[in-house]
């Protein structure tokens, strides 16, 4: 049964195959500025809202068909390279912009009498990424790249 996917990492429960995300946690925050006046108490100012936390673990077992070197060489390749995705779980967004890996740590590793890692237990903490940004930037410059245009063609 298909459960969803985080970029590349499918999550998948079949009698084969087993990839879910359990203890799924998130948590975010309004972002507040505290301006200090003399003789007052300082004012506080709404600047918008903060960047949203999830965190969750993944079993990874060969024994349900997932190749846990594999996975975790995946999802440190997309933690050290930058990548951001989408994360799609029941068929639905968690939000309506994409992810970034922050962090992930292995605990519970089993080796097999051959050395192979067989059961790998990942902490994986993700951030979420705003596109917002780019959209804002890209005015400035166009508003100012024009400015500058007429200053330039006028003088």
């Amino acid at each position: 049964m298909y459960i969803g996917y985080m970029g590349p990492v499918v999550f998948l429960a079949s009698s084969t195959y087993t990839l879910t995300p359990s203890g799924m946690g998130q948590e975010g925050e309004g972002r507040w500025a505290d301006h200090d006046l003399i003789h007052y108490k300082p004012v506080s100012e709404f600047l918008g809202p903060g960047l949203q936390s999830l965190a969750f673990d993944l079993i990874l077992s060969r024994q349900y068909g997932v190749d846990p070197d594999g996975a975790v060489k995946l999802l440190r390749q997309m933690r050290d390279t930058g990548v951001v995705f989408p994360l799609i779980i029941g068929g639905h967004p968690i939000s309506q912009t994409y992810w970034r890996l922050m962090s992930m740590s292995e605990n519970d590793n089993y080796y097999g009498p051959t050395g192979n890692r067989i059961w790998c237990k990942l902490h994986v903490q993700l951030k979420e990424y705003s596109v917002d940004n780019y959209t804002e930037e890209q005015s400035k410059v166009d508003l100012y790249g024009s400015i500058g245009n007429v200053l330039a063609t006028v003088f």
